[in-house]
Parts: C-alpha cells; structure tokens; sequence
C-alpha cells in the first residue's frame, strides 16, 4: 500500500498535528528519506513525538520502515527519470538543490545513526587482521576508494562485490581475523546471504552500512543506518563516502605510529618516482 493510501485509510484516526505530518510527508517523500524525526517535526511544525505516532498510527514499525517502505515505492527508474526531467527543465536550480539535499543528508547523519553505532563500529574494525570492504554495482567502486585510503593508512584491506558466481572467488579469500565492511541497501541478495553465511561460518564481523535495520541482516554486528539521500530521486552515495572516509580516519587514529610509517614509506616512493 503506497504513503498515500495509508493516509487515506487511517485519516480519520489521527489528530490535527498528525495530519500535518502525515501531509508533509506525503508532498515531501524526499524529506523522509534523509531527515531524522527531530527535523521532521521542525518541517510540520510538530513534535518529534508525533512524527512518531504518525508513522505507527500508519502502520509502519517506525521511520527506518517508512523509509524502506518509500524506497521500494519510488522505483529506481522513476528516481532516474525524475532527475533527469528536473535537470532538462532547471538545470542550475536543481544542481544546487541537489548539492543543498546532500549537504543535510549528510548534516544529520550523527543523529541519523548514533554514537553508540559508530564507536562499535569503530571498535569492531580497529583490531581487523584485514578490512574487507563489499559493495555491489555503483557501490564496488566505492568499496574500491574506501579500501585504498585504508591500505593508505596502513590497513591491510581489499574490495569486494563481483556479481553471481563471480562472487565466490572473493568469498573463499575471507580469512579468520578479517572484518568485513559492508555496502547494502535494499532487501538481501543471494550474494548478501551467502556472505552473511560465509561470515558466520568463519566468525568474520560484519559492519553494514544500510538504510536502517530493516533492510539489514539480523547477523549484522554493527548497522550504520546512512541511507541514501533523497528517495524521490537517483540514489546518492554522499553520506556513505563521508561516513567510510570517517571510519578510515578513526582506524588510522587509533594507531598513528603504523599510519605515520606508511606515510613516510610512500613519501619515500613517491620521491623515487618523480
């Protein structure tokens, strides 16, 4: 059942202030994929509190489910389409739209996803033998940036995310004493699951970054709900650049001797080359 439907159906069981944020969110279906509750409520002029009651009183488990539930309902080639038809017709005042819509996408993710989140994921990576780094599609090309600035630190790390049976090559190098460091957003495929298994089998930690903990498997040791700015639109993987270029940086913080060495030997190399 699409937002609006739902709205429809359970209209006559919310208050006024609920109706606002109902309403909201149904002309703003963007607003719902980045924004927490907190700024919701600012946007309706309501209260976080009633942000929540509103998603429940629809029949939602809470605002990660509101979420998955938009981004299944706004296809990816209707995103595609609608950014490219908003393009054609304004094409500056949509760029800088865009650049505006990632910038609080990305302004909010520490509320988005917590403290406690990402210390635990920073704990689960830091004593990693080796970080694997997964992303399928658009996403492995990500993986690969994200698993270069950590060996440019000193991590031993790799990327991962062929696709199909492809996939098992990379899944038979994961070794005891790896971390893996997911990229996965919308419900598990068959190469989500067996990783999963492949990981469990081994006792491997997985780290994922995601939409929230609906979309994730229950195995996961840390979710990083990063979410993928507006769902009304072509995904954007700003927010989860950020947050990888953070874990990156808090690994490397965490020993500054071994980082520093890599430094300088690449320093060295770099002087060799010129």
């Amino acid at each position: 059942m699409q937002l609006v439907d739902r709205i429809a159906a359970h209209r006559s069981e919310l208050t006024p202030a609920e109706v606002r944020v109902a309403e909201f969110m149904a002309e703003n279906p963007h607003s719902v994929g980045h924004l927490s509750a907190l700024k919701l409520a600012e946007a309706s002029r309501t209260s976080d509190a009633t942000v929540v009651r509103t998603v429940r009183k629809l029949g939602f488990d809470g605002l990660d489910d509101l979420r998955e539930s938009l981004a299944v309902e706004l296809s990816r080639a209707g995103r595609m389409d609608s950014s490219l038809q908003a393009l054609i017709h304004e094409p500056e005042s949509e760029v800088t739209r865009h650049i505006a819509e990632s910038a609080d996408a990305i302004g909010v993710l520490p509320e988005r996803i917590g403290q406690d989140a990402l210390t635990a994921a920073v704990d689960t990576l830091t004593p990693a033998r080796r970080i694997v780094v997964v992303g399928f599609g658009p996403a492995r090309a990500i993986a690969d940036y994200a698993a270069h600035r950590f060996r440019r630190t000193g991590v031993q790390s790799l990327s991962a995310g062929a696709s199909g049976r492809s996939f098992a090559d990379e899944l038979a190098a994961l070794a005891e004493g790896d971390v893996v460091l997911l990229m996965s957003y919308d419900r598990a495929t068959v190469e989500v699951r067996v990783l999963y298994d492949r990981a469990e089998a081994l006792g491997i930690p997985v780290v994922q970054l995601s939409e929230g903990v609906h979309t994730v498997d229950p195995r996961a040791t840390v979710v990083l709900g990063v979410g993928r700015g507006n769902p009304e639109y072509s995904p954007s993987y700003a927010p989860t650049v950020v947050v990888l270029e953070s874990l990156v940086l808090a690994v490397a913080a965490s020993d500054p001797q071994r980082s520093g060495a890599t430094g300088d030997i690449l320093d060295e190399l770099r002087e060799q080359l010129s």
